[in-house]
Formats: structure tokens, C-alpha cells, sequence
């Protein structure tokens, strides 16, 4: 097969940056290769389906750059194209008085990236949300929406395709040989690589002569739904002291059906697709995860090794419950016995500092472009970092 451009994965990430390219570049092929047998079978399409508004990230990441516009981008196409929004909102609410400080934080970072927060008191949070536990202040953001992941992803697919976009599902990138791709399909020529593979894209990427300073460490999320009867919350509901740090807090997502969710219960993925069980079982990539690690938890001091205690030691399941307790009321464990779908986020760890990478990572060249540390809230972001990477194509290559 030879092709103008071929980009390996078809998630949230891979299928933008192939319409960006068919739409600045119509005259040129474009390919995208999975592994898979359709798009979105790992993080887009298993994600909570809460698009982020883009208060909480700081001025200076590429996530505060599109999350506002990532969100108000998807919202319109979703609308656009009859896929269903629940505009539901976010509450984002202090528990105590030391989480004061917090909101102000937020509030902060929401006018530095130009984001919409509402400054409410205790009673008017109860007013939006009768269930939630308020200590005197709480914050609201309009503009945080959830939608359906796996119906916006297919349709994506779709006008990519008719946009004259090539899909090859159940083809893995195997290696690069010379001027040329090894896939299951066969060789492929490519005048230009991209590379979207998100919990492999470091792996590719290295290949290429990039990612040097990086080593996976997946992520695995998982979250609760309530056998409570939709509308039983009007809102997201996020604790503001737990929108800091590199894991994410437990909070209340609400579906497009209006149920609830709770989580995420985060711990790490022992290997790289490690959704059930020993499942796809990876003996070579578990050594290597669990080294990684473990040197996180040591390398990188006393605080990691406590944070990580605290977050993965004990049930899951009574972790997250009792962390519902402190943000809303009348959370019974028995309302959450059912697991959703499993994510797991491709994170990465940086072997200098030793510490987890926060923000996306893009690194490229002439020949080939890698996107990297795909975490939350990447889906959320999905369009407009695909025009950033094609910005940086552009610039490589001198087109």
C-alpha cells in the first residue's frame, strides 16, 4: 500500500488528525491503521463522557489551550449531528474550610483561560444540586456537558470516510524498515507517519528516535453506576481540592440518560491492556510496567509513596463509596454495586524527573509526528489538538 499520510490509531486523536489532513490536504491520500476490528475501542470510546470545560488546567499546558475550545467544539458537533448532550453543569464544592483555597485557585485558572465559573454560595449549590455537601462556598460551570463517546467516534468516522479517509481495522503496526512501514496488512510506503497510538505510542515513538525520556505507566479507570433512577443528581459534582495533583479526585458524572457514576477508582493496568483479569495476559510488558512503577514510588520521594498508598491500597469499591459520603448525600453502597467498561489512560512517566508527565506531549519531524501522554482530558480535546498537530506537520515539513 502506498499512501501520502498514515496514521496509526484510530482514537479520538487519530481520526481528528486524519479529517484535519484530508481537509488541508484533499488532493493527498490518508490511511489510518488499528489493531482493533473498529475505531475507539480503548480510551475514546470507554472514557466517563464528561466533556472538561478547561478551569482547573494551568495558562500554560496545551490542555488549558484546548479544552475550552475542545469543548465547545464537540458540544456543536454533537448538536449539530443529533448525537445527545445532557448540559448538565458541574458543582465543584469545598467539603471544609481548608478547601476555601482551593476554589479561589480554580477561580483563578477559570479567568486566565477566559472559562465561564460561577461563584455560588452554600445555598444557592443546594438550590442547583439538594444533595450535595457545601462548607459555605461552591463553585458552578455551565459549559461542562457529557455526551456518548462511542456514538460521537462513529460518527467521526463517518465524515472522515466521506471525506475519502482509508480505514484499516485489524492491521498492527509491526516496525519500520528503512523508508518503509511493516504492518499485518503488509509493507507500507508513507510519505509522512502519524503516530496516535496511545497506550503504544511511546513504543512507536522511540523506534523513530523520540520519547527517550519516557516510560508507560497505564492507568486503569474505573467507575460505579448508581441503580438510582436517572435525575437523581441534576449536576456533576467535584470536590475542588481533588482538581489538583496527577490523579484525578472522585466525583459524581452524570450519563447522557442521566444516571450517575461514580469514580474513578484509579490503580495501575499491569500491563498495557490489562481490562480483566489475566486477559491478555503480557509477561515481557508487565515487567516493565511494574519496574516503572516501582521506581516512580521511590525515585520520586515520600510524598509519591504515600499518594500511591492511599489511592490503590484497599477495595475499590469502599474507596469510592466512601468518598461519595463526602460529597453528596444518601450514597449507599448497595446503590453501586456495577462496574462500567474499565479505561485505562495512557500515562506516561518521565525517567528524569521521575515524575508523572501532566500535560499532552507532541514530538515530531520531517518524516513523522508522535502524540503523546493522550490522558484526560484529551477527548475532550480531540479537535483542536488534531490542528495543533497538523499546525506542527506543517511546520516540519515546510508545507
Amino acid at each position: 500500500m502506498k499512501t501520502d499520510f498514515l496514521v496509526i490509531g484510530a482514537s479520538i486523536t487519530g481520526v481528528n488528525v486524519a479529517r484535519e489532513l484530508k481537509q488541508r490536504f484533499p488532493d493527498a491520500t490518508v490511511a489510518v491503521i488499528d489493531k482493533e476490528n473498529g475505531c475507539a475501542r480503548h480510551s475514546s470510546g470507554r472514557n466517563s463522557g464528561m466533556l472538561d470545560a478547561g478551569f482547573s488546567w494551568q495558562a500554560d499546558s496545551l490542555k488549558a489551550r484546548f479544552c475550552k475550545q475542545g469543548n465547545q467544539q464537540l458540544t456543536q458537533y454533537c448538536e449539530s449531528n443529533n448525537i445527545p448532550v445532557n448540559k448538565c453543569g458541574e458543582l465543584v464544592i469545598a467539603r471544609d474550610g481548608d478547601e476555601l483555597s482551593s476554589l479561589d485557585e480554580l477561580q483563578r485558572r477559570a479567568d486566565g483561560n477566559g472559562v465561564k465559573l460561577e461563584q455560588v454560595s452554600a445555598r444557592q449549590a443546594r438550590e442547583i444540586e439538594p444533595r450535595a455537601k457545601v462548607h459555605e462556598q461552591a463553585l458552578f460551570s455551565p459549559t461542562s456537558v457529557s455526551v456518548e463517546p462511542v456514538s460521537v467516534m462513529k460518527q467521526m468516522e463517518q465524515d472522515a470516510r466521506d471525506m475519502g479517509v482509508k480505514f484499516y481495522y485489524g492491521t498492527s503496526y509491526l516496525r519500520k524498515a528503512g523508508d518503509e512501514f511493516i504492518t499485518t496488512l503488509g509493507t507500507v510506503q508513507a510519505n509522512y507517519v502519524v503516530n496516535c497510538a496511545g497506550l503504544y505510542a511511546d513504543q512507536i515513538a522511540q523506534e523513530f528516535g523520540f520519547a527517550e525520556s519516557y516510560r508507560m505507566l497505564p492507568l486503569k479507570h474505573n467507575y460505579l453506576v448508581s441503580s438510582d433512577v436517572p435525575g437523581a443528581f441534576r449536576t456533576h459534582i467535584t470536590a475542588a481540592a481533588d482538581l489538583f495533583g496527577s490523579y484525578p479526585g472522585v466525583h459524581i458524572v452524570l450519563g447522557v440518560d442521566g444516571k450517575a457514576k461514580l469514580g474513578p477508582a484509579v490503580k495501575p493496568a499491569l500491563w498495557r491492556e490489562q481490562y480483566h483479569g489475566t486477559d491478555g495476559f503480557h509477561p515481557f510488558e508487565m515487567s516493565k510496567v511494574v519496574g516503572v512503577g516501582i521506581g516512580q514510588m521511590f525515585q520520586g520521594g515520600r510524598e509519591i509513596c504515600k499518594t500511591c498508598l492511599q489511592r490503590f491500597a484497599g477495595s475499590a469499591h469502599s474507596r469510592l463509596t466512601t468518598a461519595g459520603e463526602r460529597l453528596v448525600e444518601g450514597i449507599r453502597a448497595n446503590d453501586y454495586r456495577d462496574w462500567v467498561r474499565p479505561e485505562i489512560q495512557a500515562q506516561l512517566v518521565n525517567t528524569e524527573t521521575h515524575r508523572m508527565v501532566s500535560d499532552f506531549v507532541v514530538e515530531g519531524d520531517a518524516r513523522s509526528m508522535h502524540v503523546l501522554n493522550t490522558v484526560s482530558p484529551v477527548f475532550t480535546c480531540g479537535i483542536p489538538l488534531a490542528g495543533y498537530i497538523c499546525d506542527q506537520i506543517a511546520a516540519a515539513t515546510g508545507e
